[in-house]
């Protein structure tokens, strides 16, 4: 039997006919060892080199056209992985005057400096959502430079689900800012009717809100003026000097009262990132400004309010007030510490979030697991 000539075996072995060729020397191998002895013998990296040389009748093969492909698609994903590290860093990076580039700090838009300067006087906490989201396009917050305020982008939700989003003034109560937001949404006949009816609407409203905070005397004065005069029944609010003093709400609620459903409606802000099923919900007074209702909250982009028929004492299940969301976590928190206690574990826990601090819990050296098993099969009888 004729013997292989040398040039035709392995070139690490010389053993065995070879089965791989290294894509940056074309040094043909016959086994997975050969191949890493022959990378550390000859210092290769066994990665094809894209500007080697190549001919044209190997170009427009499709070998050819898929190393070339394979190449521009490695370009365009490290030029992103670039400019993704360049903006979590805050680089900006713009071409020069001499066609390069040259990294410079990032300006502010207009009326980003105000903005920011507005959400720390309110101490309103912004949770971003990443760049893309929904939530994120969804954010038109921005700075009113006429009327010197912020003007923010609210999310409405009604009790079918329905949601609805609307710019209002911080300065707007939040009644009257949903007031507004229904007025927009109407159609142009209807928009004209409550123009219309809005000097009768707001006197009718100012006359009821006076009528509840004077005692019975006003009342029956108001009621001898109603008869004897039926006609001029919105003229017959008793003069400046002797009314009382109205209510800071009757305005907000008067420009409202195109709706009549406005009066029922409670307000709720939702509270984000919370562990449970349940939305928890912040009562909201409808006579308070959004800046007020704002202060030393948290949201996501944007406020959600919720409006609902339902007083805070008449929530569904669907639905939890902070205050009582707070109640459970202080109390889940101080059984689990206790738990922990008995096992020999210690540490701190919020009063607010059922979440821990950011330092880790101090473990003791060694636990007793006989100990553990008891203390749970002990809860396990409880429940």
């Amino acid at each position: 039997m004729q013997e292989p000539l040398l040039s035709d075996l392995c070139k690490i072995c010389h053993i065995n006919p070879p089965q791989y060729r290294c894509p940056r020397c074309s040094t043909q191998t016959c086994s997975l060892p050969c191949t890493k002895r022959h990378k550390l013998w000859a210092q290769c990296s066994g990665v094809r080199d894209p500007a080697a040389y190549k001919k044209k009748s190997e170009l427009v093969t499709p070998s050819g056209v898929d190393q070339d492909y394979n190449f521009l698609a490695r370009l365009e994903r490290n030029i992103e992985k670039a400019d993704r590290e360049a903006e979590g860093r805050g680089i900006a990076l713009r071409p020069a005057l001499d066609g390069g580039f040259k990294n410079q700090k990032v300006e502010p838009a207009k009326g980003e400096v105000q903005m920011q300067n507005a959400f720390q006087r309110v101490g309103v906490i912004i949770n971003r959502a990443p760049t893309g989201m929904t939530r994120s396009k969804e954010n038109s917050t921005k700075w009113h430079q006429k009327h010197k305020c912020l003007s923010w982008t609210v999310e409405w939700v009604h009790d079918d689900g329905r949601k609805e989003l609307g710019n209002c003034l911080e300065t707007l109560p939040v009644s009257e800012a949903y007031a507004k937001l229904i007025q927009e949404n109407q159609p142009a006949s209807k928009k004209r009717k409550c123009r219309s009816k809005s000097k009768p609407a707001v006197k009718a409203e100012l006359a009821a809100a006076a009528t509840e905070d004077v005692g019975s005397p006003t009342k029956a004065s108001a009621e001898q003026a109603t008869s004897s005069h039926p006609s001029q029944l919105d003229f017959t609010l008793p003069p400046p000097a002797k009314e009382t003093t109205v209510p800071p709400y009757a305005a907000p609620l008067a420009a409202a009262s195109h709706t009549p459903s406005l009066t029922a409606n409670h307000f709720y802000l939702l509270r984000p990132h919370t562990p449970t099923a349940s939305r928890v919900l912040i009562p909201l007074p409808p006579v308070s400004r959004l800046s007020m209702s704002l202060q030393n909250r948290v949201v996501l982009e944007f406020p959600t309010i919720y409006v609902l028929p339902y007083p805070p004492d008449a929530l569904p299940r669907q639905y939890m007030l902070e205050e009582q969301f707070l109640g459970y976590s202080e109390q889940e928190n101080k059984e689990l510490e206790a738990l922990l206690k008995e096992v020999g574990m210690q540490g701190e826990f919020p009063t607010d979030d059922g979440f821990f601090r950011d330092h880790e819990i101090q473990k003791q050296e060694k636990l007793d697991d006989r100990k553990i098993l008891d203390v749970l099969r002990q809860d396990l009888k409880g429940l």
